[in-house]
């Protein structure tokens, strides 16, 4: 089974750098730019092409309810944000992290700009079992993401999808986990601007809060975050 990368991706994309090195996953690039030059490169740069405008979000489950037969070849899924910098080698690793420990929900460590130091490496550690996977890059396995397909377009901003996930997947201890071994940077500042959204990102999280009972306290996220185990030293 083959391993494929789904990102929407702008003028300014990392994903360059996701090809640099042996590549042993396929690539699905959803452009939502409007320069020539730049998707003409980026369709020959990639396995499979979409233009198309759009949330990160609502853009790739458009492109998993139309390409159906095509998604069924892949048992690995990667959604980065196209501002993750990260190199193939590591990629192909965190493809083999998930599969060898048999995982349904997981994402690279966080450097650089961070929305949540939870997400960053912790010292030692080799990876770690919790309950929190970012929207920013999540990896899942083709039956999660069957499963959370539909949770995509619940709103524009895609806060709250995290807590969310983990309720869908009935809160395991050990299918949901960070990956420390393997780093990736966020390259430019969290963004604060949420004009292009037609309700505020903070009453989306909300209304999922409310409307699955997911019982966070939304004055303070962080206490909802919870580590199950951690792996050292591998």
């Amino acid at each position: 089974m083959k391993n494929l990368i789904i990102a929407a991706v702008g003028n300014n994309s990392c994903h360059t750098e996701w090809l640099t090195g042996q590549v042993n996953f396929d690539t699905c690039l959803i452009y939502y730019g409007d320069n020539i030059e730049k998707s003409t490169a980026y369709q020959q740069q990639a396995t499979h092409f979409v233009l198309a405008k759009g949330q990160k979000y609502h853009l790739i489950k458009n492109f998993i309810d139309a390409n159906p037969d095509l998604l069924a070849q892949y048992e690995y899924i990667w959604m980065p944000d196209d501002d993750v910098s990260i190199n193939a080698n590591q990629i192909n690793r965190l493809f083999q992290i998930a599969k060898e420990k048999q995982l349904w929900l997981c994402q690279p460590a966080m450097t650089g700009y961070t929305s949540h130091p939870f997400t960053k490496p912790r010292p030692f550690s080799f990876m770690r079992f919790t309950n929190f996977v970012e929207v920013l890059a999540p990896l899942m396995s083709i039956d999660t993401l069957l499963l959370l397909k539909d949770t995509f377009q619940l709103n524009e901003s895609a806060w709250g999808l995290e807590f969310l996930w983990n309720h869908k997947l009935n809160a395991p201890k050990n299918r949901i986990a960070i990956i420390d071994k393997i780093k990736m940077w966020h390259t430019r500042p969290v963004g604060k601007d949420y004009a292009r959204f037609s309700t505020h990102p903070a009453e989306e999280l909300r209304m999922i809060n409310d409307k699955f009972n997911l019982q966070l306290n939304l004055n303070d996220l962080k206490k909802g975050f919870k580590t199950y185990k951690v792996i050292y030293g591998l």
